[in-house]
């Protein structure tokens, strides 16, 4: 949110053109880098929030299973 913050140094003056200002690229564009960089944010937050959600689903399933198997383990047991 904030790229345009260095626009204004030396070096991208020397790139870019002495038209370069702190909110104007002069010659240069940013083109798709900064569309980009915020959907690849997006995508880990969906991503990292999907995977929360999931494993706490699947700590679930599996804490029936071991339920279930340590009752079937304990009456194959009282049987013998």
């Amino acid at each position: 949110m904030i790229y345009p913050d260095g626009w204004d140094s030396d070096a991208v003056r020397r790139m870019c053109g002495e038209q370069t200002d702190k909110y104007s690229l002069g010659a240069c564009s940013v083109r798709w880098a900064y569309i980009l960089a915020i959907m690849g944010i997006l995508d880990a937050l969906i991503l990292s929030f999907l995977a929360f959600v999931l494993g706490n689903r699947q700590d679930g399933l599996m804490t029936e299973e071991l339920l279930a198997e340590s009752k079937g383990e304990n009456s194959e047991l009282s049987f013998e």
